[in-house]
């Protein structure tokens, strides 16, 4: 009975998303990140700045297959999140994985040294130098490695990255959801483009522009297309939304700033229409 309800939950979701409705550096990060102002929106549709994580991964430097879990950071406390899609990384996505809603219990962990601000907003962008700091800092490394259950010399060896995600949790036809820039792409290919209608700002712009590769690693290009419009749900499957920290000889990463002009200053953004 109990399999029966869940089910029966996740299926009455899933329909009603798919009808229309109004310090030390330990490693080199690989990371790049671009967005922008967000529109208007409605009281069903919407995300709230710094409403956020990120999906941390280890993956093997020779292919990018996964080697963990995926494990999602964050500051906040997510737990009205309703539905999501499992711990799945982009490299697992590429590698045939399905994309398979879920309503079990979302979990995260929040890292004792907090994150800094991964998704550009209408108040300010995400700081570039910060981010690039703070998963080559030794402690976070540590960390990760401590909730991956690798040794950390081991991760730090040569023969491991880091495959990093923006996390997005939105409020999306009135249900919390939580998902990265690829789930959201093909989520949005999923359900005929709804997702895009409603949240296109956030969910083709800011969240797979928080992340994209300064240059190609384990398969995934740079990105050299628009660092502050739209994308495509392919371009983001194909190229946007992660970040990568590689561990040879220590060195400190190369920093490239983003330069965006924000015209509007709030904390909650409404998105899509």
């Amino acid at each position: 009975m109990k399999y029966i309800r869940k089910n029966l939950l996740l299926f009455v979701i899933l329909f009603s998303l798919i009808m229309p409705m109004a310090a030390y550096a330990a490693g080199e990060g690989n990371i790049d990140n671009g967005g922008g102002g967000l529109g208007n929106g409605t009281n069903t549709n919407f995300w709230s700045s710094r409403d956020e994580g990120v999906r941390v991964t280890v993956v093997r430097a020779s292919d990018g297959c996964a080697v963990s879990t995926p494990i999602d950071l964050t500051n906040k406390k997510p737990d009205n999140i309703v539905m999501h899609f499992g711990k799945v990384c982009k490299s697992q996505y590429r590698n045939g994985a399905g994309l398979v809603p879920s309503t079990e219990t979302y979990g995260y962990i929040n890292p004792q040294q907090s994150l800094p601000q991964i998704i550009s907003t209408s108040s300010g962008g995400a700081n570039l130098e910060a981010i690039k700091r703070y998963f080559t800092d030794e402690q976070v490394i540590r960390s990760i490695a401590g909730y991956a259950g690798i040794n950390f010399n081991t991760l730090t060896g040569g023969d491991y990255k880091l495959l990093i995600e923006p996390v997005a949790y939105v409020t999306y036809q009135g249900t919390r959801v939580a998902f990265t820039a690829t789930e959201a792409a093909k989520y949005n290919q999923l359900v005929g483009g709804t997702v895009r209608k409603k949240m296109p700002s956030l969910s083709h712009k800011n969240l797979p522009l928080a992340m994209f590769l300064e240059t190609s690693d384990l398969g995934y290009p740079a990105w050299g297309g628009p660092k502050n419009q739209k994308v495509s749900d392919e371009d983001i499957i194909s190229s946007l939304g992660l970040g990568i920290v590689r561990f040879s000889e220590i060195t400190i990463p190369k920093i490239i700033t983003a330069d965006y002009e924000y015209r509007v200053d709030t904390d909650v953004v409404l998105i899509g229409k």
